[in-house]
């Protein structure tokens, strides 16, 4: 019997930002209900991988197949429709709207998931409870971790199945990353795929069942987390670019 075809297939990728090519020939693949890292340094071009796989940047050559459909110029609103949500670095929340209309705004372009609008605020408020206890209140006005659980709650409003998170952890207490990931381990649970890309390589081995190492916008290393995470040189390839540049 032949192996499934996988959710997500990356295949010689090619993207950059104006004449700058971050992205050269790149692939990877996502198994449907695995959880995936993409590791590497500042500037290795893993955000620049998560655009280009979101349409909210051009590719320039290859494909990016989704359940079997190439998603190369769709615009973004459209792959969030086919089940692919994004958790982008740094939150990008909308800082004066309250909790509730940031979590709208992650159904505002999805008929279906409008029509089941209600259902979408109760899943995310019983999976983030502090989100519902702060549902009026100004998204800004939150901390660092409930913006970050308010960013993921968005992402979740589209039903989606399949999410890419950047950088979910980044400047957050243990307290608060021991806290999303809990949430992250009953979503996966419950069958959604992840691809984390992530810079605390402990942390994502620990969470992922596989894992791809990233420079200068290629891959350099991929294995099984467990695999990697015993690999004596997995630290040498992760840190060999300096920080800074597209990340």
């Amino acid at each position: 019997m032949s192996a499934a075809p996988p959710m997500l297939a990356v295949e010689n990728l090619t993207a950059g930002h104006g004449p700058v090519t971050v992205i050269d020939g790149l692939s990877l693949a996502v198994g449907a209900r695995e959880a995936v890292a993409l590791l590497g340094p500042n500037g290795a071009g893993k955000s620049t991988l998560v655009m280009a796989i979101a349409g909210t940047l051009r590719s320039r050559t290859g494909r990016v197949d989704f359940a079997g459909r190439n998603l190369i110029d769709l615009p973004p609103h459209a792959i969030v429709a086919m089940g692919v949500a994004v958790v982008p670095e740094g939150r990008r929340i909308f800082a004066p709207l309250s909790v509730l209309d940031n979590l709208h705004l992650g159904a505002i372009r999805l008929p279906a998931a409008r029509g089941r609008i209600g259902e979408r605020y109760e899943s995310v408020f019983a999976l983030f409870p502090r989100l519902a206890e702060r549902r009026q209140q100004r998204a800004g006005t939150l901390s660092g971790g409930e913006q970050q659980m308010l960013a993921i709650g968005r992402a979740l409003m589209s039903a989606p199945t399949m999410i890419l998170l950047d950088e979910p952890f980044l400047g957050l207490a243990p307290k608060i990353v021991d806290e999303i990931l809990a949430t992250l381990h009953v979503l996966r649970r419950a069958g959604l795929t992840v691809l984390l890309v992530e810079q605390k390589t402990e942390l994502a081995l620990n969470f992922c069942d596989r894992a791809y190492v990233m420079q200068k916008g290629r891959i350099v290393r991929e294995g099984s987390a467990a695999a990697l995470a015993g690999d004596p040189a997995l630290s040498a390839d992760y840190f060999a670019l300096p920080a800074g540049g597209p990340g």
